[in-house]
């Protein structure tokens, strides 16, 4: 029972998600993380630990739903979607790799702490999501690069792993594993803008240098959201 109210609390707070034909099939599957992934992301292991699992299959893809309740008693959460087939032409780092073959990544979020990483993105983690580069911003990027003499920054081999519904991406060096986001615009206070790079271009964020320190404090976030 208690399963079945974390998806249907789901289901009111993201409405778009399913269809009016959705197949939904709860899944008995046990459900447990590697060491590995317990030793990389400590702070992500304990969250975790601490959500009520359910594995579900809607319309034919698998997804896990770990819920949890807030400081307020309101069920929050994340629906995360499993996939089997690796991207090749991408180069994940194991990290990345690890989270996925572990907890897969994030399809939606709900009732998320304020000011969360996990906020108003369209996905986080997720393999056939993910890109390189800065997409459909680097005609923007050259543009503003040129217009104040600076030197530009090779993204090309970036991993785009975080797409937020404003356009702001979020990404890693595959290697030195070093987070950035790309942002045109944004309100954000927990990042800063990189020096001899134009305004509303690359950022890095404040206490967050690597690919594991973010999903870290992602993970912290949430463990100060929840009982």
């Amino acid at each position: 029972m208690e399963h079945e109210k974390d998806f249907e609390t789901f289901k009111k707070e993201v409405i778009w998600f399913l269809k009016p034909n959705s197949n939904i099939k709860f899944i008995k599957q046990d459900f447990r993380i590697s060491k590995e992934f317990s030793s990389t992301f400590p702070k992500l292991s304990l969250l975790i630990e601490k959500a009520r699992v359910s594995n579900i299959k809607i319309d034919n893809q698998d997804y896990i739903l770990f819920a949890w309740n807030d400081l307020e008693d309101n069920i929050c959460g994340w629906l995360n979607k499993i996939e089997n087939e690796e991207n090749k032409t991408l180069q994940l780092i194991h990290e990345h790799q690890l989270l996925l073959k572990n907890i897969g990544g994030i399809q939606e979020s709900f009732n998320c702490p304020e000011n969360s990483f996990c906020n108003n993105q369209n996905f986080m983690f997720i393999n056939s999501e993910c890109f390189n580069g800065i997409g459909e911003y680097e005609d923007y990027y050259i543009s503003a690069c040129e217009e104040e003499s600076f030197e530009r920054i090779d993204s090309s081999d970036f991993l785009s792993f975080a797409y937020e519904a404003n356009g702001a991406l979020t990404m890693y060096n595959p290697h030195n594993k070093e987070i950035f986001l790309f942002s045109h615009d944004h309100s954000f206070d927990n990042v800063n803008f990189i020096k001899n790079q134009p305004e509303y271009t690359f950022h890095s964020f404040k206490n967050v240098t690597t690919y594991v320190d973010y999903v870290e404090e992602l993970a912290n976030q949430w463990i100060e959201h929840i009982k």
